[in-house]
Formats: structure tokens, sequence, C-alpha cells
């Protein structure tokens, strides 16, 4: 059972501000939910007997007063899992309340058929916890509906295919599909880098490129969940976004080039990369990026073309880019952070 069935909406917003903001006090809680200090009593008594909420240690006060006995989730009161598929691959992790992994999986197989694939995924589910999980998310690349409906997945030779009511019932969980990019965001935004902004933008490079997005604290999907399918962007020199950072691009020059060109290409990929960065704050406006997937490893040692790119349309801050290569289990939490999301709204 969900601790949350039963409860109002306003209740729920507490949970959820809780989980993203915790250790967090009362006061700073009342003023980021407009909440008066016997409103919030009143709505967090019945989370903290449930067990969902506890508090923490008493912080003294910076002036007089009673120390303040801030507000945390109890991680462990749920688990989520995670799915990830690429062609051949099924990457799962197990989560606590806040995306903690607390297990993890790789399976390897025929997942040509949407059908194959998920008979596999239920079976490596219970393979993978003897617990019972509140929920499973399950992200590939490709664009989704909001009734989690896969617009046709050509790496995986899928057609278009209602996945998530699949998975619902080979699993026996409430489960939320999601695009790659976007669940991997929500999961920074969440718990990684972008913990704490309200806008923040997520670029990853790698077999497509992707942008994920948040503005105003809210994940952007766009209609049927394509918003940040960016590979035709044009760059300044005419060349298409895709055409320059895909990896098996990179790949395929740095091998024509040898050992001799390889740093030359290699600034050409960041100036690339930091262009669209770039053209991605023009309209976004994000006070923190992401640069990551499994091309972003390339990029070390590169900054300073990527930041030459950045510059002809943006200007961010140092502390504001981050580039970090993340494997394919961080991506699978961020399809249990799309559950975990489901479970608190």
């Amino acid at each position: 059972m969900n601790d949350l069935d039963g409860l109002d909406p306003t209740s729920r917003r507490v949970a959820l501000a809780v989980l993203r903001r915790g250790p967090v006090s009362r006061a700073a809680l009342c003023g980021m939910l407009g909440l008066s200090a016997p409103s919030l009593t009143r709505l967090t008594k019945p989370l903290l007997a449930s067990g969902l909420l506890r508090q923490g240690d008493p912080v003294a006060p910076t002036t007089t007063g009673r120390p303040a006995l801030p507000l945390d989730v109890a991680a462990e009161r749920a688990h989520f899992v995670g799915a990830k598929f690429i062609p051949g691959e099924l990457h799962l992790v197990l989560t606590d309340l806040k995306g903690r992994v607390l297990e993890r999986r790789t399976a390897r197989g025929d997942y040509s058929s949407p059908e194959a694939a998920v008979r596999e995924l239920a079976t490596e589910v219970r393979r993978l916890t003897a617990t019972d999980p509140a929920g499973i998310g399950v992200s590939l690349g490709a664009s989704v509906t909001d009734a989690g409906e896969v617009q046709g997945v050509w790496f995986m030779g899928w057609p278009s295919v209602a996945l998530q009511e699949m998975v619902t019932l080979a699993c026996g969980l409430p489960c939320v599909v999601e695009n790659d990019v976007n669940a991997f965001t929500l999961a920074e935004h969440w718990f990684g880098f972008g913990r704490g902004s309200r806008d923040f933008a997520v670029l990853t490079i790698g077999a497509g490129v992707g942008l994920g997005l948040v503005c105003g604290d809210e994940l952007v999907r766009g209609h049927e969940g394509r918003a940040g399918m960016i590979g035709a962007l044009t760059l300044a020199d005419g060349r298409r976004v895709h055409e320059v950072v895909e990896t098996r691009h990179i790949k395929a020059r740095l091998s024509e080039a040898g050992d001799d060109g390889r740093d030359a290409i290699l600034d050409d990929v960041a100036q690339a990369v930091g262009q669209t960065v770039g053209q991605a704050c023009l309209v976004s406006a994000p006070e923190r990026v992401l640069v990551s997937g499994e091309g972003a490893a390339l990029l070390v040692g590169h900054e300073e073309a990527l930041r030459d790119g950045l510059a002809r349309y943006a200007d961010l801050p140092a502390d504001a880019l981050r580039i970090e290569a993340l494997g394919f289990d961080e991506w699978a939490r961020g399809s249990a952070a799309m559950a975990i999301r489901a479970h608190l709204t």
C-alpha cells in the first residue's frame, strides 16, 4: 500500500518537498510551500505517524530559541526498481526512497521484440531482490506518450508498443515508462548535480544526442515526450550536432586520423558540445548544466574548447557546468526516480 493513499494533494506536496530538500527545517518548509506553522504541523502529523517522514537530530538555533527538529524521509520505507534497455543488455538497479542504489544487475539477451524484453525484465526483477518493490520505472531511447506508449524504438527494432501496460502486467508492479534522457535528468535534478536548482539542463552524448530540461522545477517533456531530440540542431559552421558528437561518428574520425589528429578532432567535438550547451542556455537559461553519457569521457582534457563553443551563445559560470561520464546503472537509477515520483504524486 502507498503511504500517501488517502492523503490530500497538499500533504503529498509536503512529502515530496521533504524528499527533495531534506533534512529540512519546518521553518524552511513553510517558506518553501507557503504554509503556516500550524498548517504544516497538521499536515506532517499523519506522515510522521505512518513512518514515511521522521524527525532528525536537534539542530542548535543560530539565535535564541529551541533547537530545530529537521524533517527527513525514511529512505528505507519503500524500494523501487529502475530498468534501462540498450541493444542486447538490460541494466537494473534497486533503490531506496532517496534514489540510493542498493543493488544492481546486468542481463544480456535477445531483446529484439518488446514481448521478449518484458519477459526477461520480469524474470530479472524477481532475481534482483527478495523485497517487494513499490514500483518500477523503465527507460529507453525513444519518445514516450503520457500513457507509457513507446513510439517506435529503431535501435531495438521495436514497433510502437504499450510498454507501460505490458510491464505492469508482467511484473505485477505500478510502472512508469519514460524516455531515458528525461528519466536521467529527473534523477540528477532530484538527487544529483541539479539538486536544489529550479532550472537545470542535461546534455547526453553517446549513440545519440539528447537534451533533458527542467524549467521552473518541472521536467519538460513536450508533445508525446518529444522534447530534447536536438540532434538536428545546426552548429555555427552548418554541420548538424549529431554528425559531430555521436560516438559512432567520433570513433570513425579518430580511426581515420590516427593518433596525430586525435586532439584536433576531440577539440572539434568539444567545441560542438559547447555550442549545443550554449544554444540550450539561450532557450531555457538553466542554473546548472550537466554533460554526460558514454561519450562525455572523450571531453576530458578538452574543456577549454567546450568553453569556447559555449561562449558563442551564453555565459555560464565555471561551477555551473559539470562533465561526467556515468554508467548505465545511473541511467537505470533515472528510471527508478520516475517510479519514486509516481509513488509520491
